[in-house]
């Protein structure tokens, strides 16, 4: 049986103030976490319909929990890594499931599933046959059909987003010596997909490299590709592979020789309008296995394009840089997703357990989950964290949607903690109960 737990720390809606304001003007929104497994079986979880019978169902790793309460477990592909991981052994990675996404790829009206694996591994995508999962839950329905998706990918934080804009989502990633996305095949959807770099760098790509996301950086309405060095130009035509022109900046800052400290960068990018001046900042974390979140503000001098950083959390161990006393290291899994319904997109994130098996700097911290309320006033913008959760920690993947279809965005997490979903509530309170809630303001800057 799911064990259901009422989540400790609120996290709340700011409403501002009018005259004559009324009770249902003070709103506390809640989490009720919700554990569909302890044992660590993914880095990234999602979720569908996969039953189509009107309930969203979480999928991570190889198995499927079925909605709305997720208490019957199906197993879609053989629930034993190749490395014969134990479910709870945390000293090593889920090598066959690092991240998992939900698209119908064959067209038959039945989600699927893409599940890439340890950096530098295959991705593949398995074939839901449309079973309606009728009856008693078995503990090993038929495993689903394995299609190749491409031998290997590269980059600790790929996407699945339409890149090209023709309406359907490619594998955001880097392969050799490229960043760049794959794309089904033309052909067959069953076939391997195509791999279209957009980068002509002969320096290798490391496969546990850091940081990647996407968003239109330059407002001409096409997507372009972020990574820790810098942004991506998408050209006015893909025919033939063209390369991207490369804008560099240090969105994250790399360090010496060393394996690990070569390749310091956070974990999923966006370009978004935080401040509301019509321009696309770049929202990132900084070191997925140290401190640090920012988002850089962009500014323009004619066509050219510069950066200005704005920091969230310090990029050190003692906090100097966030108003609120808000510090956490391992930020290996980001989110954009408007949270309390005001057309703002907030940041969700959190702390990665055990990203290297208590090798990181603040790694024994509370695996907290953060959601970072993005607020304007008079041109100015700013991040005031709200606490949902401090022991479960988050993955290398954090999704957010809504599960329940109440409107309200929820969280599905999975991690060497287990897989959680988060069930976003919502009650109306007194202005007294609402303002003793508010996060505390302890410094200014």
């Amino acid at each position: 049986m799911n064990r259901i737990l009422r989540v400790a720390a609120l996290i709340f809606t700011c409403i501002f103030l009018t005259v004559g304001a009324q009770a249902n003007d003070f709103v506390i929104r809640e989490f009720v976490k919700q554990e569909l497994t302890p044992a660590y079986w993914s880095e990234g979880a999602d979720f569908g319909d996969f039953n189509q019978d009107g309930h969203q169902d979480v999928v991570s790793g190889p198995h499927i929990f079925l909605g709305p309460d997720f208490n019957h477990r199906y197993e879609y592909y053989p629930a034993v890594a190749p490395t014969k991981r134990q479910p709870n052994d945390h000293s090593i990675y889920s090598n066959d499931n690092f991240f998992s996404w939900v698209y119908d790829f064959n067209a038959d009206g039945w989600p699927d599933v893409l599940t890439v694996g340890l950096p530098n591994t295959e991705a593949y995508w398995y074939q839901n046959p449309g079973n309606s999962f009728s009856g008693p839950a078995p503990d090993r329905p038929d495993h689903w059909a394995r299609h190749l998706v491409i031998d290997r990918v590269k980059n600790e934080a790929p996407g699945f987003v339409d890149i090209t804009g023709d309406g359907v989502p490619e594998l955001l990633m880097a392969y050799y010596r490229h960043y760049g996305y794959a794309s089904p095949s033309p052909v067959a959807p069953t076939l391997p997909w195509v791999f279209h770099p957009i980068s002509t760098s002969e320096e290798v790509v490391h496969h546990y490299t850091h940081g990647l996301g996407y968003g239109d950086v330059d407002g001409d309405g096409r997507t372009d590709v972020l990574h820790g060095d810098g942004w991506l130009q998408q050209p006015s035509s893909l025919q033939g592979d063209p390369d991207w022109a490369f804008h560099p900046y240090p969105f994250a800052e790399r360090g010496g020789p060393g394996l690990f400290d070569g390749l310091k960068g956070g974990a999923q990018m966006f370009a978004y309008d935080v401040n509301g001046d019509g321009l696309n900042d770049v929202i990132t974390s900084l070191d997925a296995h140290g401190w640090g979140l920012s988002w850089y503000e962009q500014s323009r001098t004619g066509e050219e394009i510069t950066f200005q950083e704005h920091i969230i959390m310090s990029k050190e161990e003692t906090n100097t840089d966030n108003p609120y006393g808000v510090q956490f290291s391992q930020l290996h899994a980001l989110e954009l997703a408007d949270i309390d319904d005001d057309g703002l997109m907030d940041i969700v994130t959190g702390k990665t357990y055990r990203a290297h098996d208590f090798g990181d700097p603040g790694a024994r911290q509370a695996p907290v989950i953060y959601y970072f309320r993005l607020t304007r006033q008079d041109g100015q913008a700013e991040f005031v964290p709200h606490l949902i959760d401090d022991q479960a920690g988050i993955g290398r993947r954090l999704v957010s949607g809504d599960l329940n279809g109440d409107g309200l965005i929820d969280l599905v997490v999975g991690n060497k903690f287990g897989t959680f979903v988060f069930t976003q509530t919502v009650r109306n309170v007194d202005q007294e109960e609402w303002e003793e809630a508010q996060p505390v303001r302890i410094q200014d800057f």
